[in-house]
């Protein structure tokens, strides 16, 4: 998606603001222990689709957060698919098999 230089400016200050970097690092360091993403960011005060919208403004998060989702994604489930999305994995070929609709 495109904007104008003035619009993703602002969406990127918003996104910026609602996650701002110390919320973001105590969100990766959750990953890393274990947990999901969506506990995660409740707990934190942060709804996980506002996490994800964040993570595709803010390039360099969204890059950490996909490798954290890579890195601690059960291997044991089929990614790519949406019925590991289903079984809450959110790593990003999970994700992406939703977008394309199986």
């Amino acid at each position: 998606m495109s904007y104008p230089m003035d619009d993703t400016e602002q969406l990127i200050a918003a996104a910026t603001e609602e996650l701002p970097p110390s919320l973001r690092s105590r969100l990766i360091a959750r990953l890393r222990k274990g947990e999901h993403v969506d506990d995660a960011a409740r707990d934190l005060g942060v709804k996980p689709r506002r996490v994800f919208a964040a993570a595709r403004l803010l390039t360099s998060f969204g890059a950490q957060l996909d490798e954290t989702l890579l890195a601690e994604r059960d291997p044991e489930l089929p990614h790519g698919t949406v019925t590991g999305y289903n079984k809450r994995c959110r790593c990003p070929d999970c994700r992406a098999s939703i977008n394309r609709g199986g």
